[in-house]
């Protein structure tokens, strides 16, 4: 792509502290003179671009009017949907009852759009991408439908953050450290996290994960979107991904100590060129110069209540009443709500009527002078603001310190800061949001007098000036649009560990091989063992294969225990009604000492059970294991696939497998900790995805596998020896799953699966009665199956359990091809016929056993 058709397209709200950056960044594209400009933003937008390209036109070429392209977006803005509530501002107090009423004032005023608005701007950005088809999208990662959009044609856009590290990385800490250790945004409080507020802050994040979770607005765009099939997790639940990169205007030195993935970019802060105070007013100019002057700030969206605005003029004027280190004046931006009276703070300001006659004190509902040119005057002693993001970065970057007055969310977590890094004063800790008069005077009286806080503001200030945050993202964006590969995150090969034992080789008469951590048995019976021992193996996998009756037997027999009914009777009820652990795909209850016990190496040695692999598996791609044929309790499965009974993560190593069952099983008592345990999962469609989709070696699945007996209780209820009758036909849904998330499939078959367990026909009623109820307790159905001595003990035959080929498989999030869903399906069906033909001789299946697809 020639440099000159290289296009960046910014998507963003039109609210300053979302646009400054994109602003600050577009300057730079335009200074470099090789790059068209995009900005698709609501319609107060424009007028500050062209404010940026008449002040900055001198640092242009002659091309710039033609390389910067404004898109307005059609409908309401966040400030337009918020005015609409009627609210002065989204204030809340600190601590954790705040940060729980800010988070709900998030999701039920700042997202207020109705559908009708929602979708016509997210019609109107796709409109805008089809048509400007940028080399890259760069999008405020609170701008909803822009993120919507992008996902929804193609792209992987460059999220701009515009608040502190902490909002990307705080959910990825290890240990679950944003609970304990690192403040939760919007409670203010310290860091490091004293312990008596540990449990207040662990509390406010899981109440606000639950809100969100539980939030009905959220719910309401949620099925919004899926209405009007909008594709994608909803943008605001996915604060960090490792397939797109990330550019913050902090610092990791301005910022907690924190873990920062490497596809995440500190700019410093990243703020607009201004021209200087004198060209925009020299009247102001020459006011600055009269003295050193406090700047108070409060934001765009800051329209104090009146008796808000009296406290501050009282701090103020109790300030210039004691301070004694020599003349200094004041300049308030005061902006009023629009549903304001003009005069509605003539009262509020007349504490400050004498200084504002003398001259010392100018009040003024807007500045038509941007607050970073008088911050460069060198004339601002101090910044008094609201704890925003702009507010915040500018003072840092001119080494002025702080003032911060937070009366909402991040705005918390900046005054906390400022006290952390030594810049400045949480100036309203008593009463926040409110302001209290002699609370401001002292914090103002406290950084002015105090030369330490000027000296470490300072020491920031250099370390922000290194390189300006706008040319560190201007630079970033440009590689990114030129070299679209680099957007994901690189993830490092995956090591694993060398099989512990050698591997042994199987051939067959065509000269295929296959690989098995055993000398492997190709024909014939076990060899004899002492009786003591086939007696204590015998007892051993009788119990394994019965625990699927005398478990739940024995957990709602302690509803009989009266000592233990009332824990029994909650317990039940938990695992009914409420436990989820087999669906999270989490792997929370899986035990590895349990699966690698001696227990299922007996348990192997026992048939003797061997697991055989045709190929290695990579381990930075997902699998979907299809185990053929279910058998009467796939046996197999559970001993090869499952545990690591036969070596599983020998052969296949950096690849965590889960074998998949009916939900109902984990319903019942004391089985559902067994099987979680032994490594196996519930079989929801749900649960496939999550377990194909998180954890892993990169956190969203890479290195993770299911294994799903697919022909399900339909073959179960055909399997008999001297059969190899497979259900696969109708079973679609797994190729679908594997489309959808991208895994390959697998096709394994269990030689000698069908021929450890006889199926006996139910011709005594009494036994029918009986096994009726029993399905009707644990919700599957069952067979009366019998083995050795006429019970439930699976002969000793051996099994052979076979694991094919990988089928690649080409993701398709969203909306797969039923033909291509097809197609996959039918190359299945062969691979799995074909694994059976080339094995079936080596492992000494009878002749008269076919392989038969019945449905």
């Amino acid at each position: 792509m020639a440099d000159q058709r290289t296009s960046v397209l910014f998507l963003a709200n039109s609210e300053h502290g979302q646009t400054n950056i994109i602003l600050a960044i577009t300057h730079e594209l335009l200074v470099r003179g090789d790059i068209d400009v995009h900005i698709g933003s609501f319609p107060a937008l424009e007028s500050r671009i062209e404010k940026l390209l008449r002040d900055n036109a001198p640092s242009y070429n002659d091309s710039f009017r033609s390389r910067i392209h404004f898109h307005p977006i059609r409908g309401p803005s966040n400030t337009d949907v918020f005015i609409r509530t009627g609210k002065r501002g989204a204030f809340h107090p600190p601590g954790y009852h705040g940060s729980v009423l800010g988070f709900q004032s998030l999701c039920e005023d700042i997202w207020g759009w109705t559908e009708e608005e929602y979708v016509d701007i997210y019609n109107c950005c796709t409109e805008m991408i089809k048509d400007i088809k940028p080399s890259v999208i760069a999008a405020d990662f609170f701008f909803l439908q822009g993120r919507d959009a992008a996902f929804n044609t193609g792209y992987t856009a460059i999220l701009i953050n515009t608040t502190s590290l902490t909002h990307i990385v705080l959910g990825l800490q290890k240990n679950s450290a944003a609970l304990w250790k690192y403040p939760l945004p919007g409670t203010g409080f310290p860091y490091p996290l004293p312990p008596h507020l540990m449990p207040l802050n662990a509390l406010a994040g899981i109440k606000t994960a639950k809100m969100y979770h539980g939030s009905g607005r959220r719910r309401e765009i949620r099925e919004w979107r899926i209405r009007h099939k909008i594709h994608g997790r909803f943008p605001f639940a996915d604060a960090w991904r490792p397939d797109r990169f990330h550019l913050s205007p902090a610092l990791k030195e301005l910022d907690w100590p924190m873990d920062v993935p490497e596809n995440i970019l500190p700019c410093g802060p990243i703020l607009l060129p201004t021209a200087s105070v004198e060209q925009q007013d020299p009247e102001l100019a020459s006011w600055l110069q009269n003295a050193p002057t406090v700047l108070v700030n409060l934001g765009t969206l800051y329209a104090p209540d009146p008796n808000v605005a009296k406290c501050i003029a009282t701090g103020l004027k109790s300030f210039l009443d004691s301070w004694k280190g020599g003349k200094v004046q004041v300049l308030w931006k005061l902006p009023k709500h629009p549903h304001d009276e003009d005069n509605v703070y003539a009262k509020s300001i007349e504490p400050l009527q004498k200084e504002m006659d003398e001259g010392s004190v100018r009040i003024s509902p807007w500045f038509s002078v941007e607050p970073m040119a008088m911050l460069q005057t060198g004339q601002i002693v101090c910044s008094v603001h609201h704890g925003g993001a702009n507010s915040w970065y500018e003072a840092i970057q001119n080494g002025v310190t702080h003032v911060v007055l937070p009366a909402w969310q991040d705005c918390y977590e900046n005054a906390a800061r400022a006290e952390w890094l030594g810049i400045g004063v949480y100036g309203n800790k008593r009463r926040a949001p409110n302001i209290d008069a002699p609370e401001l005077s002292k914090a103002l009286l406290t950084v002015m007098g105090n030369a330490s806080y000027k000296e470490k503001a300072l020491e920031l200030a250099k370390l922000c000036q290194k390189k300006e945050g706008r040319v560190a993202g201007a630079e970033k964006i440009v590689e990114l649009a030129r070299n679209p590969d680099l957007m994901t995150m690189e993830i490092r090969d995956v090591k694993v560990d060398e099989p512990k034992v050698p591997l042994s080789e199987v051939r067959n008469k065509s000269g295929m091989t296959l690989q098995t951590i055993e000398e492997p048995i190709k024909e014939g019976k076990a060899s004899a063992k002492p009786f003591l021992e086939e007696l204590s193996e015998t007892a051993l996998v009788t119990a394994i294969c019965n625990a699927w009756f005398l478990l739940p037997l024995l957990g709602y027999g302690l509803l009989f225990v009266p000592r233990l009914r009332v824990v029994a009777f909650i317990y039940i009820l938990y695992i009914k009604l409420i436990a989820k652990a087999h669906t999270t795909g989490q792997l929370t209850l899986r035990n590895n000492n349990f699966r690698n016990s001696w227990i299922w190496k007996t348990f192997a040695s026992y048939f003797p059970l061997r697991l055989y692999r045709s190929a290695p598996l990579p381990p930075n791609r997902r699998y979907i294991f299809g185990y053929h044929p279910h058998g009467v309790a796939f046996r197999g499965a559970f001993g090869g696939m499952a545990t690591e009974g036969a070596g599983f993560s020998q052969l296949f190593p950096g690849i965590t497998n889960t074998l998949l069952m009916k939900d109902s099983a984990f319903e019942q008592p004391l089985l559902r900790e067994y099987l979680l345990s032994s490594g196996l999962s519930g079989v929801s469609r749900k649960s496939c995805i999550r377990h194909l989709t998180k954890g892993g070696h990169d956190d969203r699945g890479m290195g993770r596998a299911i294994t799903i007996t697919l022909g399900g209780s339909r073959e179960y209820s055909i399997a008999r020896p001297g059969t190899m009758e497979v259900v696969i036909k109708i079973r679609k849904g797994f190729v679908r799953v594997a489309v959808q998330t991208g895994a390959d499939i697998v096709p394994v078959v269990a030689f000698g699966e069908n021929e450890i367990f006889d199926q006996s026909p139910m011709t005594n009623p009494v036994l029918r009665l009986f096994v009726r109820g029993w399905e009707w307790a644990v919700g599957h159905k069952v067979a009366v199956s019998t083995g050795r001595f006429n019970i439930f003990c699976p002969y000793r035959r051996p099994l052979n359990v076979v694991v094919g080929k990988p089928i690649a498989v080409k993701q398709q999030r969203w909306d797969p091809d039923q033909k291509y869903i097809d197609e996959v399906h039918e190359r299945y069906m062969v691979e799995l016929r074909k694994l059976w033909d080339d094995w079936k001789d080596t492992f000494g299946v009878d002749k008269a056993i076919k392989f038969e697809v019945v449905e």
